[in-house]
């Protein structure tokens, strides 16, 4: 997620696993006006974490939870699987510190949503979400809906960006995943596209819509006075 402001570019930046989580904190506490952390275990790195320990005592120093989630890409997302259990440790960590998270819920949306439906959570973004079919379950929510580079060309994204509520919305590059369509292209200067394309949709000024996402950011990431 990335979020440009008149003077500054805010950055949240996920993990995949330990390692990687470590190195987001490390980034976070060199750039702490610029680089807010998230930690955790990535889906696709449920079968090879064996313990959890490490993210109670990291998640003390960082902005939220992510990227966790499902996906069968990957691995079996059932119960009792290594990825629901991850994912619901890492769910129960998030409640207790009180934490916004990220959620991964590609091909496994309902799972997701069952899954998140046992807790209290505080904000929840449903990153590059596709679940057309249950976007109202998530909206009712309340949870966040972040949209990418795709946004540009896929009917399917706009349609759902035009039901979203506008407050429940923010953008996302997914880097450094290079997106074809686009001519290979990724990293944060995609967003002022996706933030253009969001104001074409809604019918709006660029800047209004910029204005919009910066509030609906520093809301999720626990920074707005207006809570």
């Amino acid at each position: 997620m990335a979020l440009a402001e008149a003077t500054q570019t805010l950055l949240a930046t996920c993990s995949e696993d330990q390692v990687t989580s470590s190195l987001a904190l490390r980034l976070g506490e060199a750039y702490p006006a610029t680089v807010k952390a998230f930690v955790g275990v990535h889906p696709s790195e449920a079968t090879r974490t064996t313990s959890f320990s490490w993210l109670e005592q990291l998640l003390g120093r960082a902005t939220g939870v992510g990227e966790i989630g499902l996906d069968p890409k990957y691995s079996e997302v059932g119960t009792g699987g290594a990825q629901m259990e991850a994912f619901l440790t890492q769910l129960r960590t998030a409640q207790e510190a009180r934490k916004p998270i990220q959620v991964h819920s590609r091909g496994a949306e309902r799972e997701c949503l069952d899954a998140l439906d046992g807790f209290d959570l505080g904000a929840v973004l449903m990153h590059w979400f596709q679940g057309e079919g249950v976007l109202q379950e998530v909206v009712e929510r309340g949870y966040y809906v972040l949209f990418g580079p795709s946004l540009l060309y896929s009917k399917k994204l706009q349609r759902m960006a035009l039901r979203c509520p506008r407050g429940q919305v923010l953008t996302e590059t997914d880097s450094p995943v290079p997106f074809g369509p686009l001519g290979g292209f990724h990293g944060p200067s995609l967003v002022p596209s996706v933030v253009f394309k969001l104001s074409e949709l809604w019918g709006g000024g660029f800047e209004e819509t910029r204005g919009a996402l910066a509030d609906n950011a520093m809301r999720f990431l626990g920074l707005s006075e207006k809570g």
